[in-house]
């Protein structure tokens, strides 16, 4: 009988009871609420670092570019907004795809990993499947490309359209292209332009994440320069929302040398209006 009653005792004292699963439900509840924030903040580090990898292998890919012809760096054909014909703006940026292929064949490259709904390039234009970030079947990259078997991952004849929407890039190419001027001189371009020529390497901006609105790394974006390094920097820095065009030292969004806006950075020492 004591035997028995022993046993018992035993067995209730091992057992928990319904206060004591509560608590212990509700620690573990604290303690994930306390790691999710770290967690989410893991996730979004992570991210950046792919995209600052991605950065840093298309700005090698430039600089190869550059050395393979005769030191000028690659030209992105451009069109304006209203359709009248080729200008120096290269809204084409997916030609990135095919002036570094020879460099880069993994077209995972392209594409930051915090692009979502809000920020990616589909969502800044607004215009679904109408962006010349896409590839148009009639133009003579697509041809080219599809006639040398460019299309690792994608079969280009399963798209009915005359574009191929899964080919756009999501990193904008400096368009600072010829023409440009300081103070009536001409300025080297980013776009096409000698790569011996820029005058402060280390400050132009050869391409970034595609400078939507809203930011994709917390309050900025990730941008590479011509020496290769690659930079975060907060909205304010490249696109001044409290730029006063009358009075030029409100601006935020200068370089060193008073050269603004971000794409116009690093090309001269003179200083650079938009406006000009």
């Amino acid at each position: 009988m004591a035997r028995y009653s022993s046993k018992l005792r035993r067995g209730k004292a091992g057992a928990f009871t319904l206060i004591e699963l509560l608590v212990v439900v509700a620690i573990i509840a604290l303690l994930v609420s306390i790691l999710l924030p770290a967690l989410a903040s893991a996730r979004a580090q992570a991210k950046e670092a792919v995209c600052k990898s991605n950065l840093h292998q298309l700005g090698l890919a430039t600089t190869y570019y550059a050395d393979d012809n005769g030191y000028h760096l690659p030209y992105f054909l451009g069109t304006d907004r209203f359709g009248n014909g080729p200008v120096n703006a290269p809204f084409h940026q997916y030609q990135q795809l095919f002036r570094f292929w020879k460099y880069l064949k993994d077209l995972r490259i392209y594409r930051c990993p915090a692009v979502n709904e809000d920020n990616s390039v589909r969502a800044l234009l607004n215009v679904p499947h109408a962006s010349f970030y896409f590839v148009l079947k009639s133009t003579e990259e697509y041809g080219r490309a599809y006639d040398q078997g460019w299309w690792p991952t994608i079969n280009p004849e399963k798209y009915p359209n005359e574009y191929i929407d899964d080919l756009y890039t999501e990193y904008w190419y400096s368009d600072f292209s010829s023409g440009a001027k300081s103070q009536g001189i001409p300025i080297p371009p980013i776009n096409g332009g000698l790569i011996n020529k820029i005058a402060v390497p280390n400050r132009a901006v050869i391409m970034c994440d595609a400078v939507p609105d809203t930011p994709r790394h917390k309050a900025g974006n990730d941008f590479v320069f011509l020496d290769g390094h690659v930079e975060w920097i907060t909205l304010a820095r490249y696109h001044d929302p409290l730029r006063n065009e009358l009075d030029h030292a409100l601006l935020r969004d200068h370089d060193n040398y008073g050269n603004r806006p971000f794409f116009g950075w690093g090309l001269t020492k003179t200083g650079y209006d938009a406006e000009q």
